[in-house]
Order: structure tokens, then sequence, then C-alpha cells
């Protein structure tokens, strides 16, 4: 069975999210799981959503997204929530240290010196959007990393 992508930065998402999980959702709403059609709970279970989904099903599965835009068209208005991700690099990098004379006659003096650390550095990016029209996920669009 192969694997869509975008069912794999959906999964990245509920990691990253941490303790916030879609069985967590669903324990603390029973009755509006229960109203979903069984292939969407069966879905929402496993943290995915796919097209025709209403967004309380795209809520339960992903959580509450990181932004939200408004998009006019001339088709009418609809709304985009989208959900952020990290990447994490660590670069080198030469800092500036003070360190001690080791002269016994020199008290107190110290001689910069340059030492090679690792910075680790996040960027932010959007991993997923999703498009509602009619209250129902329109497009899912993943990025591609």
């Amino acid at each position: 069975m192969k694997i869509s992508p975008v069912l794999l930065w959906l999964g990245a998402l509920l990691v990253a999210a941490g303790c916030a999980t879609p069985e967590k959702r669903i324990r603390q709403n029973p009755a509006l799981f229960a109203s979903f059609a069984p292939e969407v709970q069966a879905k929402v279970r496993q943290g995915h959503i796919a097209l025709g989904f209403p967004r309380a099903a795209v809520r339960m599965a992903l959580g509450e997204p990181d932004r939200i835009y408004h998009r006019i068209t001339t088709n009418g208005t609809g709304e985009v929530w989208a959900y952020t991700s990290y990447d994490y690099r660590t670069d080198p990098q030469f800092v500036t240290v003070l360190s001690p004379v080791s002269d016994p006659r020199v008290f107190g003096a110290v001689t910069p010196g340059l030492v090679m650390v690792d910075v680790q550095q996040r960027t932010e990016y959007e991993a997923l959007r999703i498009e509602f029209e009619d209250e129902a996920v329109k497009t899912i669009e993943a990025m591609k990393r």
C-alpha cells in the first residue's frame, strides 16, 4: 500500500502538535464524532482528512489551524486554513569567548579567543493549506519537502 504525501505531512503535523491528538479531541466531543459517517470517523481517528470533509472533522483530525485566510474570488468568498511545521538545521558558527590568562602574575586578566559551536536554526513554513467551500473541504495543498 502506497502512502500519499498528503497523509505523511498530516502525520508530521500531528507529531508536531504534541499531546493534542485526534483521540483526545474525539474524547472531548464524542457526540460530534458520532455524527460523522463511518469512513470520515476512520480517517479522523488516524489524523487524516479528505476532500468533502466538514470543518468540524478537519478540526477534530488536525486541531486548530495556525492561520486562517479569507479568499475572495469571482465565485465568492472562501476560507483557507493553514497548518505550519518547522525545519531545523544546525550550522557551525564562530563565537568569541573570553578565557582567563594562565599567567599567575596577572590576576583576573582574560584573553579573547574564537571557538566553533553548533547553532540550531528553526524555520517555520506552511506545511498544509485547506480551502473550504460551502462548509466542506474543496482543496488540500501540502508542501513537498
